[in-house]
């Protein structure tokens, strides 16, 4: 791993500053040392949906590291990030050298294909107020140290369901006034998680 880290280099961003767009060759992986990346997908009429976001310690543009075609998505830092970027010709060799490593790749993306899976399946079968209970769940319970506060705009809440900011925005309202949840600036603090839990259980 050392020798594989001396052919890595730091990348660092401003805020909305493009890693790399759909379909760019897919020349590396990238490591988040700092800040915040979103992966979108855009429609022709313009509106986006956010498939990912990533953190400090996660990695992302594995698929197209992988086969060699172009970024299925368009990534962006949210915030000014720092990402530590494996060129491709350096990143395959280790692979093919270290079969532990690739066995914890191949584990990693079952794991993104089965919650893609389950954003198509909630997609069809659950009701907006659910998935969006489900994905305040979801992002509160990764947040470090039980902190409960999920560090988001609204109107990216919104893209990740792709519906429009006002249905979550007046979802959220009625929440907050039934006590399950704090609404800040770009913040929303979770009271009460079993609320929540129930909700996506049909409660």
């Amino acid at each position: 791993m050392r020798e594989l880290l001396k052919q890595a280099h730091v990348k660092r961003l401003a805020a909305n500053d493009i890693v790399f767009r759909k379909d760019d060759p897919g020349d590396g992986l990238y490591g988040v040392l700092a800040g915040r990346i979103v992966v979108t997908v855009e429609s022709a009429e313009g509106k986006e949906l956010i498939l990912n976001m990533f953190g400090p310690g996660e990695f992302f543009g594995e698929i197209a590291l992988l086969d060699g075609k172009g970024r299925t998505a368009t990534a962006v830092a949210r915030e000014p990030s720092e990402l530590l970027f494996l060129g491709r010709a350096d990143f395959l060799p280790f692979l093919r050298e270290r079969h532990d490593a690739a066995v914890r790749i191949i584990a990693l993306l079952c794991d993104r294909l089965r919650r893609t899976t389950d954003l198509v399946e909630d997609s069809a079968f659950l009701s907006v107020s659910s998935r969006l209970a489900k994905q305040l769940a979801m992002l509160s319970t990764a947040a470090p140290d039980g902190d409960l506060d999920i560090r988001m705009s609204q109107e990216e809440l919104a893209q990740t369901l792709g519906v429009s900011r006002e249905i979550v925005s007046r979802q959220l309202a009625a929440w907050r006034e039934a006590g399950v949840i704090e609404l800040g600036r770009r913040r929303i603090r979770v009271r009460n998680a079993a609320a929540l839990d129930r909700i996506v259980a049909g409660g």
